[in-house]
């Protein structure tokens, strides 16, 4: 338990009177500041009826020590016993939402004696949640000078009661002048309290908001419905301009007038905060939207909250909206449950990181990506969950896949190369027989032909990234490479069932993707050439062809099929990775790899390549 009691000075007496805080409250904190200054007692109660607060007029009226204080004071022990049931019931009535009003209630002192007191009270606490009660007491015994002032115009103060807040509060009577002004108020003009009584409101308005203050203010007067808040701007003696916002009402008294009284903010920090805030939001989302990277940011609870329109393109989604609530799990290809805690938990400890990782394209596939994740914080340094900024690195990937291909090749095709030419120069000596001469001979000269030919190979993929497509004959380009299959391999394709003509779009290297087919189905085939099988046929579904090669080869295990044309593999070799670069290029697919007899892996193999048709068949 906290107990605070705060000095004030009573200047009517010059002695020291203090307040009594039984659980400082932060958002209550400005409230108790004024109520210390208000010459009514004012005091607070929880929801238990507990006392959490008293001005210094109400442990003057109550006659409240420390001991007492400190003991807990409970509002039965304020009221005659004969009224704690109507308490009671006005508290519960007050917590359901009831009209606060004023009551008569006679209030015990800590010696004993029964004050005849109006109460008003009233409920405290947030938009959704009710936290205790306040209560403003009026001494209906004394009869001093200023509590006389008070109950002579009680109409006002308990409309002041009513509209009370930590702002500025000021009175105008019928013909546009001050009658009443707080201390705030005279803060807020920067002016005395005699250089505003008595004079103008229109006097303290900034000229753009004169015509529609006034014409309100004439409103109200004759009863008219008009806005009970607005904003304006008022000029202080400095000449500085603030920014105000008001609460305004009227009240006839007892003189039959009717006079305006009205709450006074100052907002002037709060919008100036508020336009910077706007500046720097604007300047953030122009960033966020135009950045080239994705950008994503999860909660505590690891779902998305914020995602900028490159993520979704990139993600192949069309809003934001369609990822905004849900997990960054749903994004994150092959992250387990403790991969993730494991990330928060570095998040959490403020750690940033650099890593790769894979995203779930929304049609499917993966995206890879480089990722820099960085914990979120709130201004008091709490966690409040992870941005993340992901880049794109498809054709990092892509070109790291090259250069592990020419690497390979190098090291592997050309180093085998080498070896069969440095083997056919072991061989080559004056005196060896003619026959190993010549046999050393053909070993140098099938080396560098293959080093020539591997480089043809690659210099022709290189150059296929780059030349456009157009309308080509498929069925003329597959006749030409069969053509050379027999001349060169001695096996004959069937071609057969390509009759008539299809014209899709490709480009010059067209002949070089048949040729590497017909020879990687030809040169893994172990049988005798007249027994191997190279059959072309082809089919078309809308506005694709697929063009299907089948040998009788050995085959290849289900396990190792979508390796096949894996670059980074290496099962198929240059010639391979130059297909599959091509199929990319004419269709944006791979080529995919079948049993030739389904269920049959040993009997033989069909590759499918698809291409955009530029003409049906005639």
């Amino acid at each position: 338990m906290s107990l605070t009691r705060g000095p004030i000075n009573d200047y009517r007496c010059g002695t020291m009177k203090t307040s009594y805080h039984r659980k400082p409250s932060p958002e209550r904190e400005k409230f108790r500041e004024v109520a210390d200054e208000m010459l009514i007692p004012v005091l607070e109660f929880d929801l238990n009826f507990i006392l959490q607060y008293a001005n210094p007029a109400a442990i003057s009226l109550l006659k409240l020590d420390d001991a007492k204080l400190a003991g807990g004071v409970h509002v039965d022990s304020l009221v005659i016993p004969e009224q704690h049931a109507l308490v009671h019931e006005g508290l519960h009535q007050l917590l359901e939402g009831a009209t606060p009003t004023s009551i008569s209630l006679r209030v015990v002192t800590a010696n004993g004696i029964a004050v005849p007191s109006q109460v008003y009270a009233d409920a405290i606490g947030t938009d959704s949640e009710i936290t205790g009660y306040v209560a403003y007491v009026v001494d209906l015994a004394r009869r001093e000078v200023a509590e006389e002032k008070i109950l002579s115009q009680k109409e006002i103060l308990e409309f002041m009661v009513d509209y009370y807040s930590f702002s500025g509060i000021i009175i105008v009577n019928d013909n546009y002048r001050f009658e009443y002004v707080n201390d705030k108020m005279c803060d807020i003009l920067g002016r005395l309290r005699n250089e505003v009584i008595g004079h103008d409101f229109r006097e303290f308005l900034h000229p753009d908001g004169i015509e529609m203050v006034s014409d309100r203010y004439r409103r109200r007067q004759q009863g008219e419905d008009v806005p009970s808040v607005y904003e304006l701007e008022v000029v202080r003696k400095d000449g500085e301009v603030r920014d105000i916002r008001m609460n305004v009402g009227s009240f006839r008294g007892r003189d039959g007038k009717i006079r305006t009284v009205a709450q006074l903010l100052d907002i002037t920090d709060e919008l100036q905060s508020a336009h910077a805030l706007q500046a720097s939001e604007y300047r953030y989302r122009s960033l966020v939207e135009t950045m080239d990277s994705g950008l994503s940011v999860d909660n505590g609870d690891g779902k998305m909250v914020l995602v900028n329109e490159a993520l979704c393109h990139m993600l192949g989604y069309d809003s934001p909206d369609q990822l905004i609530g849900h997990p960054i799990t749903e994004i994150l290809h092959g992250w387990t449950q403790n991969h993730v805690h494991e990330k928060v938990q570095a998040r959490r400890e403020g750690k940033i990181e650099h890593y790769e990782a894979q995203l779930l394209h929304s049609k499917g596939g993966t995206v890879p990506v480089m990722v820099t994740a960085s914990p979120v914080l709130n201004r008091e340094g709490e966690y409040m969950g992870s941005m993340a900024v992901f880049t794109d690195i498809s054709e990092l990937k892509k070109a790291e896949a090259v250069i592990h291909f020419l690497l390979d090749l190098l090291l592997h095709d050309v180093g085998n190369q080498l070896q069969l030419i440095l083997a056919g120069g072991d061989f080559w000596e004056t005196d060896s027989p003619p026959e190993q001469r010549s046999r050393s001979q053909r070993y140098i000269m099938d080396g560098a032909l293959r080093c020539l030919e591997l480089i043809q190979k690659v210099r022709r993929a290189e150059e296929s990234k780059s030349e456009p497509l157009t309308p080509v004959h498929l069925c003329s380009v597959i006749a030409a490479e069969a053509e050379l299959l027999f001349k060169q391999r001695g096996v004959r394709a069937d071609v057969e069932e390509l009759k008539g003509d299809v014209v899709v779009y490709a480009d010059q290297a067209l002949s070089q993707l048949v040729w590497n087919l017909f020879e990687n189905a030809v040169i893994h085939n172990p049988k005798e050439e007249s027994e191997k099988l190279v059959k072309v046929s082809g089919k078309q579904s809308g506005k694709i062809y697929t063009l299907t090669i089948t040998d009788n080869g050995p085959g290849i295990p289900d396990r190792k099929k979508g390796d096949l044309f894996d670059p980074t593999r290496r099962y198929g070799g240059v010639g391979l990775h130059l297909v599959r670069r091509l199929a990319e290029k004419y269709s944006n697919t791979h080529p995919t790899v079948r049993d030739r007899v389904e269920g049959r892996p040993e009997e033989g193999l069909c590759i499918d390549v698809q291409f955009q048709i530029a003409r049906e068949k005639s």
